[in-house]
């Protein structure tokens, strides 16, 4: 059987819902950017960092729009479902825990640690690397599975999943999941979030008035150009009130409290150094315009700097 229990999810997120309400408003809305068209505006959590079945896989022999043509439809959604379920109460109470000021402890390493893999699953999940995932998986699909001799049982299994003897759509899939849920400790999703679990992490805090901007892709991350996994810096918001930076710079501390030019300075810092956003958010509209002005005219920005 093809298809899960339920009733499809067709608009799947790559930045969780339970992320982005953090930085909406009171009414659930969000203040947003889009790069594209160049204009601002205000939409639920659901309507953004969503594309229509992101995670799905198209039988190779599809034609039009058949309500069959996914192989194990809303797997990866219903995976990632799980995942968020238990990685979102963890978040939330690091945030808590950094209201109260307890920034040491089991809970908050254990928020600590689900921070760091929301922020490697959102690196994966991201379309563009869902994209090069799935032009890779193509290629190799048929030389892979020219060396890959299956027994009877083992095709048995593979059509009462859906396959329709479909090879390509099995490779896929196949990748798609391990990328995002193996266990392996070589799989980029995994060695990212220990980069990220290796750093130290220091809290920033903005001023009442103020808030900082999230992104469709939410965080950056600076050198080195290698490999290896390994970063110097790493900024991520966590909600409109908290962001997170990972460095192995002692300087930092484990909290830092902003004030006004800090504050924009990240938020601008954000739409600068990341390339894959395609919308930028806040709970207010004043942060938003703000580092989209800085984003959008820097040389303004520099320019005003050096005067005052």
């Amino acid at each position: 059987m093809s298809k899960l229990p339920g009733e499809m999810t067709r608009y799947q997120h790559w930045v969780p819902q339970f992320y982005l309400r953090h930085f909406a408003d009171s009414s659930g809305q969000l203040h947003a950017y889009s790069r594209q068209k160049g204009s601002f505006f205000r939409t639920n959590c659901e309507n953004l960092c969503s594309m229509r079945d992101l995670y799905e896989v198209e039988h190779a022999d599809t034609i039009g729009d058949a309500t069959d043509r996914f192989y194990a439809q809303n797997l990866i959604e219903v995976k990632l479902s799980e995942l968020e379920s238990r990685i979102a109460p963890l978040y939330d109470r690091f945030l808590e825990r950094q209201k109260v000021g307890q920034r040491e402890g089991e809970g908050y390493s254990d928020g600590k640690a689900a921070v760091c893999e929301l922020a490697a699953n959102i690196i994966v999940r991201h379309p563009i690397s869902m994209r090069a995932d799935k032009k890779w998986s193509r290629e190799a699909a048929e030389e892979l599975l020219r060396n890959v001799h299956l027994r009877p049982y083992e095709f048995g299994l593979l059509d009462r999943s859906g396959w329709h003897g479909d090879s390509q759509a099995v490779v896929e899939l196949s990748a798609a999941a391990t990328m995002l849920f193996s266990n392996d400790g070589n799989v980029p999703v995994n060695r990212i979030r220990e980069a990220f679990l290796s750093k130290r992490c220091s809290i920033f805090k903005t001023p009442i008035g103020s808030g900082f901007v999230t992104a469709s892709m939410p965080m950056f991350i600076i050198g080195p150009e290698d490999d290896s996994y390994d970063f110097d810096f790493a900024y991520m918001p966590l909600s409109s009130e908290y962001a997170a930076v990972f460095s192995d710079d002692v300087l930092l501390g484990s909290f830092k409290q902003l004030d006004f030019p800090g504050t924009e300075l990240m938020n601008r810092l954000l739409l600068i150094n990341c390339m894959h956003w395609d919308f930028a958010m806040s709970k207010g509209n004043g942060p938003l315009e703000h580092a989209v002005r800085d984003w959008r005219y820097p040389t303004l920005k520099t320019s005003a700097d050096q005067k005052g």
